[in-house]
């Protein structure tokens, strides 16, 4: 991509990190091909990615509430002096994330996002977009596992696991991915405690209700049994009833004794 611009003279370093700070140093004014270097590089990146929106323009990174920071990488035409040609961009931003983790613990934290990155077609496949993604973990300090991914697509994501071991992406409500490195060393402010579910509950729910029939129902263990013999033993013990017994026995003679009399038979 050719800016009728010579950037070798205001840049020095080929992939040039621009934050806020250098942004408002290079006025549009005077130094328009910055402001349109970004702005066309966004433009390419949201068309290519199919977003209804542009989200990467000068204006929006100068006027970010959160700080946010451009890496260009670009190369002076060897053509023609007076121009350059346009590599591609990568912006990154730290961002306050409501994040979860695999078991649903939640976590808050500022990491460093990654919130665009784009590499012109006829740069791609020359080992450009390795380039510039690694001057920003350097610069920066952070691995690539320690970074957070705005809807990062399948081509970014295969370009992390193809060279950084980046797998197993976990998904935010936001549309934000990390990876599950990101989690190590980190402590939850909330963490997930498992409702019970609808089948657990009944099976608990049965379970206190066999240990209440067999310890304390008038059904367990103290229930009066109803099996013959034992019927059997209460009628000879009912109320009322006596035993009739030999006269000529001890037992019966007592009987004789204690009540004046014997049934006639």
């Amino acid at each position: 991509m050719e800016i009728a611009f010579d950037l070798s003279t205001i840049f020095t370093d080929e992939i040039q990190r621009l934050d806020r700070a250098q942004l408002l140093r290079f006025d549009p004014r005077r130094y328009w091909a910055v402001a349109k270097s970004i702005d066309v590089l966004g433009q390419m990146s949201a068309k290519h990615q199919g977003l209804k929106r542009v989200i990467t323009s000068y204006e929006k990174v100068v006027d970010s509430d959160e700080e946010q920071i451009v890496y260009l990488m670009w190369k002076k035409n060897e053509n023609i002096s007076s121009s350059s040609l346009l590599i591609g961009f990568l912006k990154v931003g730290i961002k306050k994330l409501y994040l979860t983790n695999k078991e649903l613990n939640q976590f808050e934290d500022r990491p460093l996002c990654v919130l665009d990155f784009f590499i012109v077609p006829e740069e791609q496949r020359k080992g450009s977009g390795l380039k510039i993604f690694n001057k920003m973990l350097t610069t920066e300090n952070h691995p690539a596992d320690q970074c957070a991914y705005d809807r990062p697509s399948t081509g970014l994501q295969q370009f992390l696991l193809k060279n950084y071991g980046l797998e197993d992406p976990i998904w935010q409500t936001t549309k934000y991915v990390v990876f599950p490195d990101f989690f190590n060393g980190r402590l939850p402010t909330v963490v997930n405690t498992p409702r019970p579910t609808a089948r657990n509950s009944r099976v608990s729910s049965q379970s206190a209700s066999r240990v209440s029939s067999r310890n304390g129902s008038p059904i367990g263990r103290n229930r009066p049994r109803h099996d013959s013999v034992a019927d059997l033993m209460r009628q000879d013990n009912a109320p009322g009833e006596r035993r009739e017994f030999d006269p000529n026995t001890p037992t019966g003679r007592k009987n004789t004794r204690d009540f004046g009399h014997t049934r006639i038979w």
